[in-house]
Formats: structure tokens, C-alpha cells, sequence
């Protein structure tokens, strides 16, 4: 069988290239100097870190050092914990930052700007990890246990396989989630009933004090997420993923919306348009 030639890269090609690879180049120097200069502690990295493992669930919502995830969660953060804390939140920025660029490729600078991104940075918060880990399940499904054992109204998202008819991928998704959840049972038994209590004392609308938030309540948002995921699953539209769980976030903080990076991943102008795990989402509408 005979090769077919490459055709050549056009000189318009080469730039275009050229000013990709600058402007990733340049959000990466931005990432680093932030890290190692950053200005003052990132707030919920500290609360992340400082996680007590005897008992997590101490703190009310939305004040200093508050942990609300899962058991799984908790044991991940305590075992980072041993880190100095310096070392953990460098470590935390720059994945954040990477996930970043990974979503959103050159346009990293331009989102990097836009208050509520920053934020999820500056603070250390999970969001743009959420949205990355989210995208990613497209072709790796068992990373819906990491937004599942986090914030797990996200699981919402999971509609999308259902919808499909991929009942493999929502087969390998929920056992992943259960293997952790199992494990976390069986190394810290107490923690789950301790977590559950802590979420039926808190409830649907928690006080959140002087916190910034989008105040709409979760059971509005949960069935208007759902029907936005199957939509998009139906009519191959993979933004509708992401979006779909920020909406269906236990609490929609305002740097919540961070996610629709991962929205933006997946769009007809987003980096990571192609990233397809079956023939409808190669062909995707937008």
C-alpha cells in the first residue's frame, strides 16, 4: 500500500503555530512567576491542606478552613497534608494552571483575566480541575469519580451517558467511584456517616454569610441541568456537559462559573473540539 504524501505546512500554517506555542509559552512563565510570588495564602488550598482526618467536618460552610467533600476526599487532602504547606500549594496553583491551559490552549491569557478564572486560582478552589476532569471523561470515564467524590450533585453529568446509551462508560464511571468510595470506607469507617450528617445539617440552602454566590436554589438548578445534559447528548453537543454540572453544584459560587472553561474546551472555538471518544461527538454541533 502506497504512503500518501503529507501535503506541506503552509507558511500561514507555520505561523499560526508559532503564536500558539508563544502564547501558551507565555501564559506558563505567568503561571510560575504567580506561583512563586504569589501575593498572599490561597484560602481554600489552606483548607484543602489543612484538613483534620479524625474529624473533617468541624467548620460550617463558607467560613476559614471549611471541608465539605466526601470521606475519599478528605483522606486524598490529609495524606497532601503532610506536605509542607508551601510545597502543597505550589503544587495545587500549578495544576490548576495547567488544567487551565489544557482547556482553553492560547487563549489561556485572555481567560486568566476573567475575574471568576483568576479567582478559582488565586484561591486554590477546584473548579477549572472540575471542568478538566469532566471533559476528560469523555474518553476516560472513571474520572467522574473525582467531581462524583468532590461535589457529588455533579453526577448529574453522568445523564449524558445515559442518554447516549453508553452503558459501558456509565458501568466503568460508577464503579471507579465505587472502588474509592469502598476503600475510604474501609480505612476511615466513621467518616461517611460523619459527612452525612454534616450535609443534612447544612442542606439545600446553607448560610453562606457574606460569601459570593449565585443564589439559586440547588432544586431549580438540578432539573434544568439535567435536561440541558441530555439535550446535548442527544444532539452531540459536548458543552452542555460541563455546564450541566456547574449548574447542578451543590452551592453555584460565583468563581463556580470558572467551569464553563471546560465548556469553552469543547465548543467549535475551544482547543479541544476534536477531543471525541465515538463518531457523533467527532462530529459535533455547536
Amino acid at each position: 500500500m502506497t504512503a500518501v504524501p503529507s501535503r506541506p505546512v503552509t507558511v500561514r500554517e507555520r505561523r499560526r503555530r508559532q503564536l500558539d506555542f508563544g502564547l501558551r509559552a507565555a501564559f506558563v512563565v505567568v503561571l510560575v512567576v504567580f506561583t512563586l510570588f504569589r501575593p498572599t495564602t490561597a484560602g481554600d488550598a489552606h483548607a484543602y491542606w489543612s484538613v483534620n482526618l479524625a474529624d473533617p467536618y468541624t467548620r460550617p460552610i463558607a467560613t476559614p478552613d471549611a471541608f465539605t467533600y466526601p470521606p475519599p476526599a478528605a483522606i486524598f487532602f490529609a495524606a497532601l497534608g503532610k506536605l509542607p504547606f508551601e510545597v502543597f500549594q505550589a503544587f495545587w496553583t500549578l495544576l490548576i494552571g495547567f488544567a487551565l491551559l489544557w482547556l482553553t490552549g492560547p487563549w489561556a491569557l485572555a481567560f486568566l483575566v476573567i475575574p471568576v478564572v483568576a479567582s478559582d486560582l488565586y484561591l486554590g478552589n477546584i473548579h477549572v480541575l472540575l471542568g478538566a476532569a469532566i471533559v476528560a471523561s469523555l474518553r476516560w470515564p472513571a474520572l467522574w469519580a473525582i467531581p462524583l467524590l468532590t461535589k457529588p450533585t455533579c453526577g448529574v453529568g453522568l445523564l449524558w451517558f445515559l442518554a447516549r446509551g453508553e452503558w459501558r462508560r456509565l458501568a466503568t464511571a460508577l464503579a471507579a467511584t465505587a472502588l474509592l468510595a469502598g476503600l475510604s470506607a474501609l480505612i476511615t469507617p466513621d467518616l461517611w456517616p460523619k459527612w452525612i450528617a454534616y450535609v443534612l445539617d447544612t442542606g439545600v440552602s446553607p448560610n453562606v454569610g457574606t460569601a459570593y454566590w449565585i443564589a439559586l436554589p440547588l432544586l431549580v438548578r438540578l432539573p434544568a441541568a439535567a435536561l440541558l445534559v441530555i439535550w446535548g447528548a442527544r444532539t452531540n453537543r459536548p458543552w452542555t456537559l460541563p455546564t450541566a454540572s456547574m449548574l447542578a453544584l451543590p452551592v453555584l459560587w460565583l468563581v463556580g462559573l470558572a467551569m464553563l472553561t471546560a465548556a469553552f474546551a469543547v465548543s467549535r472555538w475551544g482547543p479541544l473540539r476534536a477531543f471525541a471518544v465515538s463518531d457523533g461527538l467527532k462530529h459535533q454541533r455547536t
